[in-house]
């Protein structure tokens, strides 16, 4: 049962904390089956749970592995392998994307929960994922339909994965005080900085 990762709170607010007739408004002028999103929504959200409770599991006794740099070669986790590729192979990496792109064009309040609930699972696998869904998001957002196409289904499927590249030796994660910049010069972008621990690197 995955009561224990689906839990209680999470029905509530997802019943009586969020103004869905609103958030449909917003998002298409199409009507919208109140009920039967809230049902699909939770069904999703339960069959996470039960996912997060095998990887938990599966995962627990090896939490404190670590990734190994062996001939050059990054060797991660068998748990974190196994648990990727579960969520990977069930289609479960970046379920927020657009169905244009290989997603299921979920709220991210879902994608929220999910994080949540692969925290307790596997803190260091809810990482990874969502580090990917953050970048996905941001292609998705703010990417020219090229780069979409080109990043945004590999994304989906699991094939590639997101990280974050925000730490530097004299600022730590203070981003207000990083000194890399960005500059656009005759139409190509150059990036001029010092950056370490990339998270998901």
């Amino acid at each position: 049962m995955s009561s224990e990762f689906f839990h209680k709170d999470i029905s509530i607010f997802l019943e009586k904390r969020v103004d869905w007739e609103g958030f449909f408004r917003l998002k298409s002028p199409e009507a919208v089956d109140l009920g039967e999103e809230l049902e699909t929504y939770k069904t999703v959200l339960s069959s996470l749970g039960d996912i997060c409770e095998d990887i938990e599991t599966d995962s627990k006794p090896a939490w404190h592995d670590e990734v190994v740099l062996k001939d050059g070669d990054v060797q991660k986790p068998a748990h974190i392998v196994a648990g990727y590729n579960r969520l990977r192979d069930a289609g479960l990496t970046c379920m927020m994307l657009k169905p244009e792109y290989g997603g299921y064009g979920l709220p991210n309040l879902l994608n929220i929960f999910y994080l949540e609930m692969l925290s307790r699972a596997d803190t260091s696998l809810m990482t990874i994922v969502g580090l990917s869904a953050g970048a996905a998001s941001d292609i998705q957002k703010y990417g020219s339909e090229e780069i979409k196409q080109r990043y945004l289904p590999k994304f989906a499927s699991g094939e590639i994965a997101g990280c974050m590249d925000l730490t530097e030796p004299q600022a730590g994660s203070d981003l207000g005080s990083i000194s890399t910049k960005a500059e656009l010069t005759d139409g190509r972008w150059f990036i001029d900085g010092g950056k370490i621990y990339i998270t998901n690197g």
